[in-house]
């Protein structure tokens, strides 16, 4: 089942967020972070604010929470014709079973309802191979290459940022 998540999905939040910090740490930009390290009260906040221009989607297996993945329209006009989005994951005993292609279908359907969206840009590492292929399946196309954009442990990492084309 994928639904947005809300207020009361704070701790199951928590939990995944922090274990794709640690598990993907070379997808991410933040730091890995135990549960605990996270700011319980703003993240409450953050979740209450959710609406139909910002939100995070996560599909349940069960009543557990598998995979998530984030969308953010900004209010600011000068780039409100571009949304994009955050913290794609799926755990990794769940992959391979359509999880992360069902995720970003529903958000594309729920975007693609926006008033002004031209295009969503998200960022994947250049050595996540089928994150990248998942992408190109739904319609994104890269546009641009950072190299060295992170360092991980020692090693430098390349992220290739996708952009996805509203049809309207």
């Amino acid at each position: 089942m994928i639904r947005a998540l809300g207020p009361e999905d704070l701790d199951a939040f928590i939990q995944i967020r922090s274990d794709s910090l640690w598990m993907s740490p070379e997808a991410f930009g933040s730091d890995p972070r135990a549960p605990e390290a996270f700011n319980r009260m703003a993240t409450h906040k953050d979740l209450k604010a959710k609406n139909e221009r910002n939100f995070i989607l996560g599909y349940f297996q069960a009543d557990k929470l598998v995979g998530m993945m984030g969308f953010i329209l900004s209010e600011r006009a000068k780039i409100r014709h571009r949304a994009f989005i955050w913290g794609v994951f799926v755990y990794p005993d769940c992959r391979g079973m359509g999880i992360g292609k069902a995720l970003m279908q529903e958000l594309l359907a729920r975007a693609t309802q926006l008033d002004g969206l031209d295009k969503i840009v998200l960022s994947v590492n250049h050595s996540s191979i089928a994150a990248k292929r998942l992408y190109e399946s739904l319609g994104f196309q890269q546009y641009a290459v950072e190299k060295d954009a992170m360092r991980w442990n020692g090693v430098s990492l390349d992220e290739i940022f996708m952009e996805w084309r509203n049809s309207h």
